[in-house]
Protein backbone atom coordinates (compact mmCIF):
# COMPACT_ATOMS: atom_id res chain seq x y z
CA UNK A 1 0.00 0.00 0.00
CA UNK A 2 2.83 2.28 1.18
CA UNK A 3 4.75 1.48 -2.53
CA UNK A 4 1.47 2.53 -4.52
CA UNK A 5 1.19 5.91 -2.54
CA UNK A 6 4.80 6.33 -3.06
CA UNK A 7 4.40 5.46 -6.39
CA UNK A 8 1.00 7.53 -7.30
CA UNK A 9 2.46 11.10 -5.35
CA UNK A 10 5.78 10.43 -7.46
CA UNK A 11 3.25 10.68 -10.89
CA UNK A 12 1.34 13.58 -9.49
CA UNK A 13 4.15 15.31 -8.58
CA UNK A 14 5.80 15.09 -11.85
CA UNK A 15 1.99 16.11 -13.59
CA UNK A 16 2.05 18.94 -11.78
CA UNK A 17 2.48 22.32 -13.35
CA UNK A 18 3.67 25.45 -11.75
CA UNK A 19 3.05 28.75 -12.38
CA UNK A 20 4.81 31.88 -11.82
CA UNK A 21 2.81 35.10 -12.25
CA UNK A 22 5.54 38.31 -12.83
CA UNK A 23 3.50 41.10 -14.34
CA UNK A 24 0.18 40.63 -15.39
CA UNK A 25 0.15 37.75 -18.08
CA UNK A 26 3.95 37.28 -18.47
CA UNK A 27 4.63 34.10 -16.61
CA UNK A 28 7.11 31.28 -15.48
CA UNK A 29 5.57 27.86 -16.05
CA UNK A 30 6.60 24.91 -15.16
CA UNK A 31 4.65 22.33 -17.46
CA UNK A 32 5.91 19.41 -16.02
CA UNK A 33 6.51 15.56 -18.17
CA UNK A 34 5.40 13.46 -20.50
CA UNK A 35 3.57 11.23 -18.00
CA UNK A 36 5.01 8.02 -19.34
CA UNK A 37 8.46 8.32 -19.73
CA UNK A 38 10.53 6.96 -23.00
CA UNK A 39 9.44 6.50 -26.40
CA UNK A 40 6.66 8.53 -26.00
CA UNK A 41 5.04 10.89 -28.32
CA UNK A 42 3.70 14.41 -27.01
CA UNK A 43 2.42 17.81 -28.34
CA UNK A 44 1.95 21.07 -25.26
CA UNK A 45 -1.36 22.77 -25.96
CA UNK A 46 -0.20 26.68 -26.27
CA UNK A 47 -3.92 28.14 -25.75
CA UNK A 48 -7.19 27.68 -27.18
CA UNK A 49 -7.86 28.57 -30.75
CA UNK A 50 -10.94 29.79 -33.14
CA UNK A 51 -12.75 26.95 -33.99
CA UNK A 52 -16.11 28.17 -35.87
CA UNK A 53 -17.35 30.46 -32.74
CA UNK A 54 -16.09 33.98 -31.71
CA UNK A 55 -13.36 33.38 -29.44
CA UNK A 56 -11.19 36.36 -26.91
CA UNK A 57 -7.94 36.62 -27.21
CA UNK A 58 -5.75 33.89 -26.58
CA UNK A 59 -1.76 33.78 -27.21
CA UNK A 60 1.62 32.52 -26.59
CA UNK A 61 4.90 34.84 -26.92
CA UNK A 62 7.83 32.95 -25.33
CA UNK A 63 10.27 30.24 -25.27
CA UNK A 64 9.56 26.27 -24.03
CA UNK A 65 12.58 24.35 -23.19
CA UNK A 66 12.88 20.70 -23.24
CA UNK A 67 15.67 18.96 -21.52
CA UNK A 68 16.84 15.76 -20.36
CA UNK A 69 20.60 13.94 -18.80
CA UNK A 70 22.97 14.30 -16.30
CA UNK A 71 26.33 12.80 -15.35
CA UNK A 72 25.22 8.97 -16.58
CA UNK A 73 22.29 9.73 -18.83
CA UNK A 74 21.65 11.16 -22.29
CA UNK A 75 21.93 14.87 -22.90
CA UNK A 76 18.71 16.25 -25.02
CA UNK A 77 18.33 20.15 -25.54
CA UNK A 78 15.42 21.21 -27.71
CA UNK A 79 14.13 24.87 -27.59
CA UNK A 80 11.09 26.80 -29.38
CA UNK A 81 10.71 29.85 -29.51
CA UNK A 82 6.44 30.48 -29.93
CA UNK A 83 4.25 33.55 -31.60
CA UNK A 84 0.64 32.77 -31.79
CA UNK A 85 -2.38 34.21 -31.31
CA UNK A 86 -6.30 33.28 -31.67
CA UNK A 87 -8.74 35.94 -31.15
CA UNK A 88 -12.65 36.43 -32.91
CA UNK A 89 -12.26 34.82 -35.79
CA UNK A 90 -8.32 34.55 -36.80
CA UNK A 91 -5.61 32.33 -35.90
CA UNK A 92 -1.44 33.08 -36.88
CA UNK A 93 1.47 31.55 -35.70
CA UNK A 94 4.82 31.21 -36.22
CA UNK A 95 7.78 29.44 -34.36
CA UNK A 96 11.82 29.82 -34.06
CA UNK A 97 13.53 26.44 -32.98
CA UNK A 98 16.97 25.21 -32.11
CA UNK A 99 17.19 21.36 -31.52
CA UNK A 100 19.92 19.16 -30.56
CA UNK A 101 19.46 16.53 -33.08
CA UNK A 102 20.49 13.91 -30.96
CA UNK A 103 19.05 10.91 -32.78
CA UNK A 104 19.88 12.36 -36.29
CA UNK A 105 16.59 11.86 -37.22
CA UNK A 106 15.60 15.31 -38.42
CA UNK A 107 12.42 15.27 -35.77
CA UNK A 108 11.74 19.14 -34.47
CA UNK A 109 8.99 21.25 -32.91
CA UNK A 110 5.94 21.80 -35.04
CA UNK A 111 3.64 23.66 -34.71
CA UNK A 112 -0.01 21.66 -34.87
CA UNK A 113 -3.81 21.84 -34.50
CA UNK A 114 -5.68 19.59 -32.36
CA UNK A 115 -9.10 18.64 -29.79
CA UNK A 116 -8.66 18.32 -26.14
CA UNK A 117 -11.50 17.68 -24.29
CA UNK A 118 -14.27 18.86 -27.29
CA UNK A 119 -12.26 22.11 -27.77
CA UNK A 120 -9.40 23.54 -30.58
CA UNK A 121 -6.18 24.02 -29.79
CA UNK A 122 -2.90 25.53 -31.26
CA UNK A 123 -0.17 23.03 -30.19
CA UNK A 124 3.33 22.44 -30.51
CA UNK A 125 4.60 18.89 -30.83
CA UNK A 126 7.84 17.99 -29.00
CA UNK A 127 10.44 16.45 -31.12
CA UNK A 128 10.24 13.00 -30.38
CA UNK A 129 13.62 10.95 -29.19
CA UNK A 130 13.87 7.34 -27.33
CA UNK A 131 14.52 9.11 -24.57
CA UNK A 132 12.26 11.34 -23.21
CA UNK A 133 13.15 14.96 -21.95
CA UNK A 134 13.11 13.76 -18.21
CA UNK A 135 13.82 17.25 -17.04
CA UNK A 136 10.29 17.80 -18.27
CA UNK A 137 8.90 21.62 -19.94
CA UNK A 138 9.20 25.29 -19.48
CA UNK A 139 7.48 28.19 -20.21
CA UNK A 140 8.93 32.06 -19.98
CA UNK A 141 6.93 34.69 -21.65
CA UNK A 142 3.43 35.77 -21.84
CA UNK A 143 0.27 34.07 -22.42
CA UNK A 144 -3.31 34.09 -22.08
CA UNK A 145 -6.00 31.46 -22.44
CA UNK A 146 -9.67 31.11 -22.44
CA UNK A 147 -8.96 27.02 -22.05
CA UNK A 148 -6.23 24.92 -21.14
CA UNK A 149 -2.64 27.15 -21.02
CA UNK A 150 0.98 25.68 -21.52
CA UNK A 151 -0.41 21.75 -21.06
CA UNK A 152 1.58 18.62 -21.91
CA UNK A 153 -0.55 15.70 -23.30
CA UNK A 154 0.72 12.72 -24.98
CA UNK A 155 -0.90 10.73 -27.47
CA UNK A 156 1.68 7.54 -28.26
CA UNK A 157 3.49 5.18 -26.23
CA UNK A 158 5.29 2.50 -28.01
CA UNK A 159 3.98 2.73 -30.73
CA UNK A 160 0.86 2.68 -28.80
CA UNK A 161 -2.08 5.56 -28.99
CA UNK A 162 -3.31 6.80 -25.60
CA UNK A 163 -6.00 9.52 -24.32
CA UNK A 164 -7.33 8.79 -27.20
CA UNK A 165 -11.03 9.40 -25.45
CA UNK A 166 -9.07 12.67 -24.68
CA UNK A 167 -7.17 14.28 -27.42
CA UNK A 168 -7.67 13.65 -31.73
CA UNK A 169 -7.37 15.39 -34.12
CA UNK A 170 -3.58 16.20 -34.66
CA UNK A 171 -2.62 18.29 -37.51
CA UNK A 172 0.03 20.42 -39.11
CA UNK A 173 -0.63 23.89 -38.76
CA UNK A 174 0.67 26.19 -41.75
CA UNK A 175 2.25 29.51 -39.95
CA UNK A 176 0.41 32.77 -41.46
CA UNK A 177 2.86 35.11 -40.05
CA UNK A 178 5.79 36.88 -42.02
CA UNK A 179 9.03 37.51 -40.01
CA UNK A 180 11.11 39.94 -41.45
CA UNK A 181 15.38 40.88 -40.45
CA UNK A 182 15.47 44.84 -40.93
CA UNK A 183 19.66 44.36 -41.38
CA UNK A 184 22.63 45.70 -43.53
CA UNK A 185 23.55 42.01 -43.53
CA UNK A 186 22.41 38.67 -42.73
CA UNK A 187 25.38 36.09 -41.73
CA UNK A 188 24.31 32.16 -41.34
CA UNK A 189 27.33 30.09 -40.51
CA UNK A 190 25.74 26.76 -40.80
CA UNK A 191 23.60 24.80 -43.92
CA UNK A 192 20.30 26.03 -44.82
CA UNK A 193 17.73 24.32 -45.95
CA UNK A 194 14.49 25.95 -47.08
CA UNK A 195 11.24 23.53 -47.14
CA UNK A 196 13.47 20.65 -46.71
CA UNK A 197 15.97 19.22 -43.88
CA UNK A 198 19.42 19.72 -45.24
CA UNK A 199 20.79 16.72 -44.49
CA UNK A 200 24.12 16.67 -47.19
CA UNK A 201 26.88 18.41 -47.35
CA UNK A 202 25.19 21.28 -49.23
CA UNK A 203 25.33 24.65 -47.92
CA UNK A 204 21.93 25.51 -49.40
CA UNK A 205 19.15 22.93 -49.82
CA UNK A 206 15.96 24.48 -52.02
CA UNK A 207 12.37 21.89 -51.54
CA UNK A 208 11.00 24.26 -54.91
CA UNK A 209 11.58 26.75 -57.22
CA UNK A 210 14.21 29.67 -57.02
CA UNK A 211 12.83 33.02 -58.95
CA UNK A 212 16.38 35.32 -59.46
CA UNK A 213 17.47 37.54 -61.50
CA UNK A 214 20.91 36.27 -62.15
CA UNK A 215 23.30 33.77 -60.81
CA UNK A 216 26.74 34.12 -60.40
CA UNK A 217 28.88 30.60 -60.07
CA UNK A 218 32.58 30.56 -59.22
CA UNK A 219 34.63 28.36 -61.49
CA UNK A 220 38.20 27.25 -61.18
CA UNK A 221 38.82 26.61 -64.95
CA UNK A 222 36.61 26.54 -68.38
CA UNK A 223 36.20 24.92 -71.35
CA UNK A 224 38.23 26.98 -73.92
CA UNK A 225 41.30 24.92 -73.93
CA UNK A 226 38.98 23.10 -76.53
CA UNK A 227 40.26 25.86 -78.40
CA UNK A 228 43.61 25.61 -78.04
CA UNK A 229 46.13 23.90 -81.32
CA UNK A 230 46.96 20.78 -79.00
CA UNK A 231 43.61 19.53 -78.84
CA UNK A 232 41.86 16.95 -81.12
CA UNK A 233 38.35 16.28 -80.99
CA UNK A 234 37.21 13.01 -80.88
CA UNK A 235 36.30 11.33 -84.23
CA UNK A 236 32.95 11.90 -85.16
CA UNK A 237 33.00 7.61 -86.26
CA UNK A 238 33.98 7.50 -82.14
CA UNK A 239 31.15 9.71 -80.77
CA UNK A 240 28.53 7.65 -82.63
CA UNK A 241 29.65 4.58 -81.06
CA UNK A 242 29.68 5.84 -78.06
CA UNK A 243 25.90 6.95 -78.21
CA UNK A 244 25.31 4.04 -79.99
CA UNK A 245 26.55 2.31 -76.69
CA UNK A 246 25.12 5.38 -74.08
CA UNK A 247 22.65 6.88 -75.39
CA UNK A 248 23.87 9.95 -74.68
CA UNK A 249 27.23 12.37 -75.65
CA UNK A 250 30.86 11.44 -74.08
CA UNK A 251 31.45 13.33 -71.16
CA UNK A 252 28.00 14.21 -70.55
CA UNK A 253 26.09 12.58 -67.23
CA UNK A 254 23.30 10.27 -67.99
CA UNK A 255 19.53 10.14 -67.16
CA UNK A 256 20.04 7.98 -64.76
CA UNK A 257 23.09 9.80 -63.09
CA UNK A 258 21.20 12.84 -63.24
CA UNK A 259 17.67 11.78 -61.56
CA UNK A 260 19.72 10.58 -59.02
CA UNK A 261 22.45 12.70 -57.76
CA UNK A 262 21.37 16.11 -59.60
CA UNK A 263 22.54 18.38 -61.76
CA UNK A 264 25.75 21.03 -61.06
CA UNK A 265 24.56 24.03 -63.27
CA UNK A 266 28.85 25.16 -62.96
CA UNK A 267 29.83 22.04 -64.06
CA UNK A 268 27.13 21.44 -66.37
CA UNK A 269 27.69 24.49 -68.34
CA UNK A 270 31.31 24.01 -68.78
CA UNK A 271 30.27 20.75 -70.59
CA UNK A 272 27.73 22.23 -72.93
CA UNK A 273 30.01 24.94 -73.77
CA UNK A 274 33.09 22.16 -74.33
CA UNK A 275 30.31 20.27 -76.65
CA UNK A 276 29.89 23.79 -78.53
CA UNK A 277 33.06 24.35 -78.94
CA UNK A 278 33.54 20.65 -80.17
CA UNK A 279 30.81 20.88 -82.52
CA UNK A 280 32.16 24.20 -83.59
CA UNK A 281 35.71 22.80 -84.35
CA UNK A 282 33.70 19.77 -86.22
CA UNK A 283 32.32 22.65 -88.33
CA UNK A 284 35.19 24.47 -89.43
CA UNK A 285 37.31 20.95 -90.04
CA UNK A 286 33.83 20.34 -92.74
CA UNK A 287 34.29 23.63 -93.73
CA UNK A 288 37.38 23.47 -94.49
CA UNK A 289 36.58 20.18 -96.67
CA UNK A 290 33.92 21.37 -98.17
CA UNK A 291 36.35 24.14 -99.51
CA UNK A 292 39.00 21.86 -100.53
CA UNK A 293 36.50 19.22 -102.41
CA UNK A 294 34.84 22.48 -104.19
CA UNK A 295 38.36 23.41 -105.64
CA UNK A 296 38.99 19.99 -106.63
CA UNK A 297 35.00 20.38 -108.66
CA UNK A 298 36.07 23.57 -110.21
CA UNK A 299 39.07 21.62 -111.25
CA UNK A 300 37.45 18.89 -112.91
CA UNK A 301 34.88 20.91 -114.62
CA UNK A 302 37.31 22.81 -116.24
CA UNK A 303 39.21 19.69 -117.11
CA UNK A 304 35.38 18.21 -118.44
CA UNK A 305 34.82 21.00 -120.60
CA UNK A 306 38.11 21.32 -122.15
CA UNK A 307 37.94 17.63 -123.03
CA UNK A 308 34.40 18.52 -124.62
CA UNK A 309 35.61 21.36 -126.68
CA UNK A 310 39.39 20.46 -127.81
CA UNK A 311 39.35 23.11 -130.40
CA UNK A 312 38.11 25.88 -128.43
CA UNK A 313 35.66 26.29 -130.93
CA UNK A 314 32.08 27.80 -130.36
CA UNK A 315 29.00 27.29 -132.03
CA UNK A 316 29.00 30.57 -133.65
CA UNK A 317 32.53 29.87 -135.26
CA UNK A 318 31.31 26.59 -136.67
CA UNK A 319 28.56 28.15 -138.37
Amino acid sequence: MRKTLLALFIIISFLAKSQTTLHGDYKIIDIGGNGYGDYTRSVILLHEMYNGVDIDRNYAVGTITAMRGSMYALSRFNIVQVNTYSAYRQVAGSLVASDDDRYQNGVVWKLKTCLYNGKKYLAVEVPYGDSYHDWGFKFNGATSSTAENMKCVSYEVAGQPVNQSLISNIEDFNPGMIETHAVSQLNITGKVGIGIPNKSSDMLAVNGVIHSQSVRVDMKDWSDYVLHDDYKPRPLSEVKTFIDGNHHLPDVPSEKEVVESGLNLGEMNKLLLKKVEELTLYLIENEQKDNIQQEQINILKKKVEALSNPAGTTKGNEL
